[in-house]
């Protein structure tokens, strides 16, 4: 669940104000005011030519109850123990491993209570997806993998449900500019750079533990807080796209499908966009056309980055048995 912090210094090669500068140091115009970025926004719910073996994870479900999932979460079952929601004080070691995670005891104990909150939030998923156009799926299969449902804070830099962290914040702000007005406006003033202010504000809209609130969570904040959740993964792929456009100067429709960008976009979100910069141009450079995700993969080379191609696969694959389009 841990995310690796990019070093701001590598963030901002990607995030000026002015300019959306490349790792070589190549300016390109603000992509607000181009027509290769008005491309770069459409790829991301652009969804033609999909692969059948991608529908298990792209698929867009009718009703939220096709989210349904009946899963064994030790990391949840292990929060909800240690703040008192599930008493598990007849199990060995109360229910607890030494990292805080639920035993098989306390998983038993916690299970009626970790099967109703992993689908508490499976409504404002799909609602996400048709406000944001973030695939569903994958949203509620990223929650799973980053916080199992709790919604709280995780250490010291990891937010909510989609474990958010500063950086994330930073570049959900820029990419999605009625976002950044929308909480500016509420936060502080709205002229000037993004600050600490704006992105702290939007960190709290993720934390939703509330030690006076039953389960110790704040169940309508949390709800609320996949709107926002699914604008910061939805700016990872504007700027996922923008990513593909430097490293490859070619549009980002004629590059990768559908799916590779929203794979992309999970690992710019895990290890941030010097790691897919160089991954694509790397594949790129060597497939002069096309680039699928295989080809990302392999020419992945650094283990960091490599965390995030892992990253990608866990949350894409096989999990649901839909029906093709």
């Amino acid at each position: 669940m841990k995310k690796i912090l990019v070093p701001l210094f590598l963030l901002m090669i990607f995030l000026s104000p002015l300019n959306i500068r490349d790792v070589k140091g190549e300016i390109h115009p603000s992509p607000k005011k181009t027509g290769s970025q008005q491309e770069a926004v459409s790829i991301c719910r652009n969804r033609v030519n999909i692969p059948i073996s991608e529908m298990h994870w792209i698929y867009v479900p009718q009703f939220a109850s096709e989210l349904h999932t009946d899963l064994q979460l030790a990391f949840l079952a292990g929060q909800l123990i240690s703040n008192g929601s599930v008493d598990a004080s007849s199990c060995p070691a109360g229910g607890l491993r030494l990292d805080g995670y639920a035993n098989a005891c306390g998983l038993a104990a916690s299970s009626e209570l970790v099967g109703e909150l992993q689908n508490d939030f499976d409504e404002q998923i799909l609602q996400a997806w048709k406000d944001y156009g973030v695939p569903p799926v994958l949203l509620k299969q990223m929650i799973r993998y980053e916080s199992q449902f709790w919604p709280g804070k995780w250490g010291e830099y990891h937010y909510g449900l989609g474990h958010l962290t500063y950086f994330g914040a930073h570049t959900s702000l820029y990419w999605r500019p009625e976002l950044y007005k929308e909480l500016c406006g509420v936060s502080g003033s709205c002229e000037g750079d993004i600050d600490f202010q704006q992105i702290n504000y939007l960190l709290n809209l993720m934390d939703a533990y509330c030690p006076t609130c039953k389960n110790k969570i704040d169940l309508v904040k949390a709800q609320n807080s996949i709107a926002y959740l699914a604008e910061a993964v939805y700016a990872h792929c504007e700027q996922t796209a923008r990513i593909v456009y430097n490293a490859t100067k070619t549009s980002p429709g004629l590059v990768v499908d559908y799916p590779t960008i929203w794979k992309l976009t999970l690992m710019n979100y895990n290890v941030g966009p010097t790691c897919v910069f160089n991954s694509m141009r790397s594949a790129y450079n060597f497939t002069q056309s096309k680039v699928t995700w295989w080809d990302v993969g392999h020419f992945t080379g650094d283990d960091q980055c490599k965390r995030g191609i892992y990253y990608a696969n866990q949350i894409t694959e096989k999990f649901y048995n839909f029906p093709t389009e």
